[in-house]
């Protein structure tokens, strides 16, 4: 019988620690929280009332996750395998951004409750959703790169993004439900929320937000790892993984280590003269590649 091998992306399922099965509780907490807070104020309960409810709503969801976390086996891991899996975390948030253009195109008013209220729940979701993505990533980047890196250096971020995807898509939707607050019912607090979601998107697109250094431009540095699932990026709170499919060409010019990314996405590029054995790091990249390679076509046959 033929030993059946996995698949380097493939990652190995464990039991969720406590760090995530809390923090994914706790979101979806902030989530029945949400829907029944929502509920409540369309139906015109008191704010006593939802400030005795929502608390509640949340510590039960926890309690009986935090009892029933076994079952949340192989979860981490689906979730932070696929970009698309970890945008599902912030449609919740989105939903309750969204709550706002109610009173656009109902019979309900605004008011300043409803407004601090839904706001607040789109924030706090929003928050926590990044938390979990993050973690479920973090979680399957550990599960897939198991292995001994073949080669570690310290690098800039270039190629791999400033930010989620979703966050910017919710920062968008905030600015069109703002800026329609502000226009059809003269909400002013409609503006300040499309001034904060510009603010966002333009420090994303333009990496206003990056942390600085003063020797090279940066501080704290990402470590890169080539395993054989393929390239890992690491911060203290974060890890990302490219898969060596997605990368078509490495190369050393004059100042950089530059991998070239398919499609139209951003090559990443490191900072040559931080790298103690340049050479050695592109020839141990090189051969790393074609052995994942051919672990690839083995697993296809």
């Amino acid at each position: 019988m033929a030993h059946e091998r996995r698949s380097p992306l493939e990652p190995a399922v464990s039991s969720p620690d406590l760090a995530f099965t809390a923090g994914f509780g706790f979101y979806l907490g902030l989530v029945a929280a949400g829907a029944v807070s929502v509920a409540a104020l369309v139906a015109g309960a008191s704010t006593e009332a939802l400030l005795a409810t929502a608390p509640g709503t949340v510590t039960a969801v926890l309690l009986a996750v935090l009892i029933t976390g076994e079952r949340l086996r192989g979860i981490p891991e689906q979730i932070g395998r696929r970009r698309r899996s970890r945008a599902i975390c912030y449609v919740p948030a989105a939903a309750f951004a969204a709550v706002l253009l109610v009173p656009a195109v109902g019979p309900l008013a605004y008011t300043a409750r409803f407004a601090i209220v839904t706001i607040a729940l789109a924030a706090l979701t929003a928050a926590a959703a990044v938390g979990v993505a993050r973690m479920a990533r973090n979680r399957y980047v550990e599960a897939v790169t198991v292995d001994e890196p073949a080669a570690t250096w310290t690098g800039h971020r270039t190629g791999f993004g400033s930010g989620e995807g979703a966050i910017s898509a919710l920062m968008g939707v905030l600015v069109v439900v703002g800026l329609a607050g502000a226009v059809t019912n003269g909400w002013i607090g409609g503006v300040l929320v499309a001034v904060y979601g510009v603010a966002f998107l333009l420090g994303s697109r333009f990496d206003l937000w990056d942390d600085w250094d003063e020797s090279d431009g940066r501080r704290n540095p990402p470590t890169f790892r080539a395993h054989q699932a393929g390239l890992v990026f690491e911060r203290p709170y974060e890890r990302r993984l490219l898969p060596w499919a997605a990368i078509e060409d490495v190369r050393l010019t004059a100042d950089e280590l530059v991998l070239e990314r398919d499609g139209l996405r951003f090559d990443i590029r490191c900072d040559r003269s931080a790298i103690d054995d340049p050479e050695a790091v592109l020839e141990t990249i090189e051969r790393t590649r074609k052995r994942a390679a051919g672990d690839t076509t083995e697993l296809a046959h």
